[in-house]
C-alpha cells in the first residue's frame, strides 16, 4: 500500500515540472518520484542534492566551452607563462559571457575552485591558493572568470576576490535561521 503525503509547491512550478516531465516522456508523479528518489540518494552518500544540481547546470555551460576533465598529476609543473596567460585571458572572456548569460560568476568560480581544491575562505573573501601543480591552470582560469565577471578582486602576489554581498546575505540569514530553529526546537525541562 502507498502512502500519499501531500507536498506545497507554487503553481507556476508544477506547471513548470508538469512541461518537462511530459518532455521526458513522464508523467508528473513519476518525474517528481524519480527527482526526490535521486535527491535522497545523493543525501545518503552526504551530498546536498540541491548543490549537486546547480554544480551539473555549471558543468553544462563549461561542456558548451568546451571543456574536458583533465587530471592534474597529466598537467603536471611544465606549464608555461604562455598557456597560463592564455588561461587567465580564456577566463576573463568565460566571466563576461556567463555574466551575460546571467550566470553567477561568483557560485561558478566556487565549483571550479572547489572541485580543484584551490580556493581558501576567509571572513568576507576567497583566496585563490598559489599553487604549483596542474591546478595553476585552473587558479589562472579563476582568476579571469572573477575579472571578467565583473567581481571586486585584488592581486598583490596573492589573489582575493571580494564575496558578493548577496553571498555574505544569504550566509547571515542562514546563520540567523539555524540559531533561531535551534531556540525553537528546544524543549526546557522542569523538574
Amino acid at each position: 500500500m502507498v502512502s500519499r503525503k501531500t507536498v506545497g509547491l507554487d503553481r507556476e512550478l508544477v506547471s513548470e515540472l508538469r512541461s518537462v516531465a511530459i518532455s521526458r516522456g513522464m508523467n508528473l508523479v513519476s518525474y517528481f518520484r524519480k527527482l526526490v528518489k535521486e535527491a535522497v540518494e545523493l543525501e545518503r552518500r552526504g551530498y546536498y542534492a540541491p548543490r549537486a544540481l546547480s554544480e551539473k547546470r555549471f558543468e553544462y555551460f563549461l561542456k558548451s566551452f568546451n571543456f574536458i576533465y583533465v587530471p592534474a598529476d597529466v598537467l603536471g609543473n611544465s606549464l608555461g607563462d604562455d598557456l597560463l596567460k592564455s588561461a587567465r585571458e580564456f577566463g576573463e572572456r568565460l566571466g563576461v559571457t556567463l555574466k551575460e548569460l546571467g550566470v553567477d560568476v561568483y557560485e561558478f568560480i566556487e565549483f571550479l575552485g572547489n572541485s580543484t581544491s584551490s580556493l581558501i575562505y576567509e571572513n568576507d573573501r576567497v583566496i585563490v591558493a598559489p599553487v604549483g601543480d596542474g591546478r595553476r591552470l585552473t587558479t589562472e582560469l579563476i582568476k579571469g572568470m572573477a575579472l571578467g565577471g565583473g567581481l571586486e578582486c585584488e592581486d598583490r602576489g596573492v589573489f582575493i576576490v571580494k564575496m558578493p554581498k548577496r553571498v555574505l546575505e544569504r550566509i547571515s540569514r542562514a546563520a540567523e535561521e539555524g540559531l533561531e530553529g535551534g531556540r525553537r526546537g528546544r524543549r526546557v525541562l522542569r523538574g
